[in-house]
């Protein structure tokens, strides 16, 4: 039934449940929760509709907040070697990497096919069960289960689960059957894109502006290019209609007066600036994260890093209510804060989308953003919006920063190195940081020693930090609220 059979089991204790976890869905979204969920021992069995994996490029790169996560998780190397720059953009407005308050910068031409390729690896390698081929048809709600019927090579089967979790995309078949579907603002523009091979386009990673539309262009390796072309004044493809090189090549036209460079077209599609997301993440044991819970425009390449996001904030909740630790409202805070994540990354692309694609009238007020962005503070927050590091979750409140935020980790050093620290949540349990000793906070600490480790690491400000094991911060020793406080809220009772 399974490419991969699970090392290590986890019983879920609940009579008729056959796996903790299922979830719908073979993309970077799926895959990173079921390694999330392997790590903390949580059995899994993950459906994809695909029976091959994937070729197409789609997402090419990761951002700054994602590397931080994936250097917590001590999986940053499993990528090979990656090709950086040494610059954001937003809305085609180029910032200095300077700028930026993670010491990552963002990644290029990786495409997406390579990451599932290697979140598929580490999720087999940690014991997930994945079963390709298969269709999800309906989700049947028990009193003490869920029940989910697939169509796959060798008919129909069942799968009986305390949680299903839709990572399944933009047409969400799990969506529809938790009734969480949404509408989409109408679309303003139409982009094509397409991966050309041979063609030798010129190197415009940022985007071009002209009077007529916007173009985007660069290697994705040394013999294919990706090409991103948005004509105003064209009639939008209607759905389900092939991309084709005429449309490529009339569109590139009219942008920018020349002749579209020949070459092989590999694969191409188009995507519009429609928006939208769920009204809830969350519908009983029923969840969605990624492209299942929202649909922007892919501006600043930000999507699938929120969406990988999604998983590695779902995955240690889920852990820890199957585990019996989770405080009564934990699995609550997943929709409160990944629905923020979307709205402002709703938000976010909006706003590029209008600055990058809007006609003329938008000119003035891109001038104005081109100018903000020359000064060092502007920079900062244009930078970390588009790069993730913006994010602050609203348990935070009043308190005092970084709480709220993913660990800045720019500043931080263990004693002896003199680069950022990294495995520090490798093993998906949370973490206390002890600034010069935790001896003050060590017999409060023994009490959760099963759930949070210590480490003992430089701080810019000398502060003792909790850290939850999606690499956010709880707390810190110039918070009001007592360690022991924020150990309860975030990691259950004491042992």
């Amino acid at each position: 039934m399974t490419e991969s059979t699970s090392a290590a089991t986890t019983s879920d204790h609940r009579a008729g449940v056959d796996v903790p976890v299922v979830i719908v869905g073979m993309g970077p979204t799926g895959l990173m929760l079921a390694g999330e969920l392997r790590l903390r021992g949580i059995d899994c069995l993950v459906i994809g509709s695909s029976s091959t994996p994937d070729t197409e490029s789609r997402a090419l790169g990761f951002t700054s907040s994602t590397q931080e996560i994936f250097a917590h998780r001590d999986m940053l190397h499993e990528f090979g070697e990656l090709e950086r720059v040494a610059a954001v953009h937003f809305a085609g407005i180029v910032i200095s990497s300077d700028h930026l308050s993670s010491p990552y910068l963002p990644v290029m031409r990786f495409p997406q096919y390579k990451t599932e390729g290697v979140l598929h690896a580490r999720a087999q390698r940690l014991g997930a069960d994945i079963k390709r081929g298969c269709t999800v048809t309906e989700i049947v709600e028990s009193d003490e289960y869920l029940e989910t019927v697939a169509k796959g090579p060798t008919g129909e089967f069942r799968v009986r689960s305390r949680y299903v979790v839709g990572c399944d995309g933009a047409h969400s078949a799990v969506r529809g059957f938790a009734s969480l579907d949404y509408s989409l603002s109408p679309p303003n523009v139409q982009m094509l894109l397409a991966d050309i091979e041979h063609a030798g386009l010129p190197n415009n990673p940022f985007g071009k502006r002209t009077s007529t539309g916007m173009v985007m262009s660069g290697p994705l390796s040394d013999d294919v290019d990706r090409l991103i072309v948005c004509d105003f004044h064209a009639e939008p493809l209607e759905r389900g209609v092939r991309v084709e090189e005429k449309h490529l090549q009339a569109a590139y036209k009219n942008i920018t007066g020349d002749d579209l460079p020949q070459g092989k077209i590999r694969w191409a599609s188009y995507f519009n600036d429609a928006s939208g997301m769920a009204p809830s993440f969350r519908k009983g044991r029923i969840f969605l994260a990624g492209d299942a819970a929202h649909t922007h425009l892919p501006a600043g390449g930000q999507g699938m890093n929120v969406s990988l996001q999604d998983a590695v904030n779902l995955g240690w909740k889920l852990a820890a209510d199957i585990q019996g630790w989770a405080p009564a409202d934990l699995l609550d805070s997943y929709d409160a804060e990944r629905g923020r994540a979307a709205a402002e990354l709703l938000a976010d692309t909006r706003a590029q989308g209008q600055l990058f694609l809007g006609g003329r009238e938008v000119e003035p007020v891109r001038d104005l953003v081109t100018r903000l962005a020359a000064t060092a503070g502007a920079a900062e927050v244009l930078a970390d919006e588009v790069t993730g590091m913006a994010l602050r979750y609203d348990f935070a409140g009043d308190t005092p920063e970084p709480i709220g935020r993913l660990l800045p980790t720019k500043h931080l050093r263990v004693s002896g190195e003199d680069t950022p620290p990294r495995g520090l949540l490798r093993d998906g349990r949370g973490l206390f940081l002890a600034s010069g000793g935790a001896a003050t906070s060590a017999a409060v600490l023994e009490r959760w020693r099963d759930r949070v480790q210590v480490e003992e690491i430089s701080t810019p400000t000398g502060a003792e930090a909790l850290v939850r094991p999606d690499g956010y911060v709880a707390w810190t020793s110039d918070a009001d609220e007592s360690l022991s406080c924020a150990l309860e809220r975030w990691f259950g009772a004491a042992s």
